[in-house]
């Protein structure tokens, strides 16, 4: 099997689109002449893509993923950030994926460290730099995977292997479903999503995690529900810092609801997730 990156030209958008199509062919480490891909890129912005994110070790993580049949074709960005880029993908029954591919070189280790140091799941990680982001994919399938059990609304994650992990992709036609800070809710809605916010943290944190960067920045909005995402940061209610983070999550959300709705305090949303989580104990001891 060898991975061809070809342009996939379909509209203009902000950012340009290119493809990496996967083909039923031995797969080869000499196949990838980076420096003539690199050449094909009409685009600056996609040739700095595929030089930050590709590499070989990357390419054989999205064939053996592409072999479990989790996609067939990466079709283009959707997401760029300081510790991956998300693309989405599509599976040979025409289904939607995201792929998120995080970056081995430029990457912040001091913060990925910050989370996984005190995670009794990582105890025996190895302190070398490729592991580190390795481990922090991992992470992320790991919480997702523990959001998808307890029912959560957070995107289902369907594999993962070194730095690449494969989930639900949250939009449509395309495009990914907006963040909570690019929209504009009515009054109605803002306290529909406050009452959905302390949900999720509460209920987070009976299946012992807490989300740790919770911000309108990571949440999407689909057909009026809230999708929580990046959660490769989550931690155990057991890490060394998990009520810095939990306290820092109520605080962020309290400050979005109060900025765009009713004043919110760090207090009475502290309370209501208190009293959530309280709730939901009740009826678990219940059954």
């Amino acid at each position: 099997m060898v991975c061809y990156l070809a342009n996939r030209w379909k509209k203009p958008k902000k950012l340009s689109r290119f493809a990496i199509i996967l083909m039923q062919e031995e797969f080869s480490e000499d196949g990838f002449e980076f420096e003539k891909i690199g050449r094909t890129f009409k685009n600056e912005s996609d040739r700095k893509i595929f030089e930050k994110v590709f590499d070989t070790r990357t390419l054989k993580a999205l064939h053996t993923l592409a072999t479990k049949e989790l996609f067939d074709v990466v079709e283009h960005i959707i997401s760029t950030g300081k510790e991956a880029h998300v693309f989405v993908a599509t599976d040979k029954g025409g289904n939607k994926r995201a792929v998120k591919i995080y970056k081995t070189l430029t990457t912040d280790f001091k913060r990925m460290n910050e989370y996984i140091e005190g995670d009794e799941r990582f105890k025996n990680l190895k302190k070398e730099r490729r592991q580190l982001v390795f481990a922090w994919a991992k992470k992320e399938f790991k919480n997702l995977s523990v959001a998808a059990n307890a029912h959560l609304s957070a995107p289902l994650p369907l594999g993962s292997m070194e730095n690449v992990l494969v989930m639900e992709f949250i939009g449509e036609n395309n495009e990914a479903a907006p963040k909570l800070r690019e929209t504009k809710p009515t009054q109605k809605e803002l306290k529909n999503y406050y009452g959905q916010t302390i949900d999720f943290i509460a209920r987070l944190y009976l299946e012992n995690l807490i989300h740790a960067d919770l911000s309108e920045y990571n949440i999407l909005v689909r057909n009026k529900e809230l999708v929580f995402i990046d959660m490769a940061q989550a931690v155990l209610v057991t890490h060394p810092k998990a009520r810095e983070f939990f306290e820092r999550d109520v605080t962020n959300m309290a400050s979005y609801f109060s900025k765009n709705g009713p004043e919110t305090s760090f207090e009475g949303m502290y309370a209501a997730v208190k009293a959530r989580k309280e709730e939901l104990e009740k009826k678990r001891r219940r059954i």
